[in-house]
């Protein structure tokens, strides 16, 4: 449980407890998140939280093993940069335990400029988001999220927000000749971008690292809110 959810009301710590273990009732909108191994952008993660949490989406969070996760500005480079840390959250769901046909939408992200996903987890991951495609289920991609979408080719010939994805690593000026370039998907001009596709194809929303709050009511707006008690 991340740390902000200590000292408040009975009432307000309830509703955090709900949202950060993905209980609630069988009719509420359900967002599933997938997150690296470590080093996700504690400040963007929680962002997204405290707008599910608001309009009483539940949300499971996903990553490589059970327990406690490193946040990037807890890790060792982020104390080295002097960031705030003290971010808090406990994983309950691995990829071995992912059942796409609980959640309504995917998102991958947010993560750290310099973070690198390794280790089995990765293909599990990869596996899961393939699946979700081919079901036509919506997809998001935040920061890292966007990257991972972009690289693997859902976003071929389709647009996507604004670059840059990470925070002063790639930008438009120094970046898109070379490593945005390698890529066919289309960078828009907002920093939040919404992609329908054709022909049944998966909606993917994607964001830069501007505009956290707004793709996770972006997300709200597209996909949920038709189904908010």
């Amino acid at each position: 449980m991340r740390k902000r959810c200590v000292g408040v009301a009975i009432g307000l710590f309830l509703t955090c407890l709900l949202v950060s273990t993905g209980i609630a009732s069988q009719d509420s909108p359900r967002v599933v998140i997938f997150l690296l191994p470590s080093t996700a952008m504690g400040q963007e993660f929680f962002q997204l939280l405290d707008v599910f949490e608001e309009h009483g989406v539940a949300v499971d969070v996903v990553s490589a093993e059970l327990g406690p996760y490193l946040f990037w500005e807890d890790s060792g480079e982020g104390r080295l940069s002097g960031v705030l840390g003290g971010y808090e959250w406990k994983i309950r769901t691995t990829y071995d335990d992912v059942d796409l046909a609980d959640y309504d939408v995917l998102i991958v992200g947010p993560a750290f400029a310099h973070s690198f996903w390794v280790g089995d987890s990765l293909p599990k991951a990869e596996a899961l988001v393939q699946q979700a495609y081919d079901q036509g289920m919506p997809l998001g991609g935040v920061t890292f999220g966007a990257v991972f979408l972009i690289g693997r080719g859902y976003l071929d010939g389709r647009t996507t927000a604004r670059p840059p994805f990470y925070r002063g690593v790639v930008s438009p000026e120094a970046h898109m000749a070379g490593f945005l370039s390698t890529f066919d998907a289309i960078y828009g001009n907002e920093c939040i971008c919404v992609d329908r596709g054709v022909g049944g194809a998966s909606t993917i929303v994607t964001a830069n690292y501007r505009c956290v709050t707004g793709f996770a009511e972006t997300i709200v707006e597209e996909f949920l809110s038709g189904s908010e008690e």
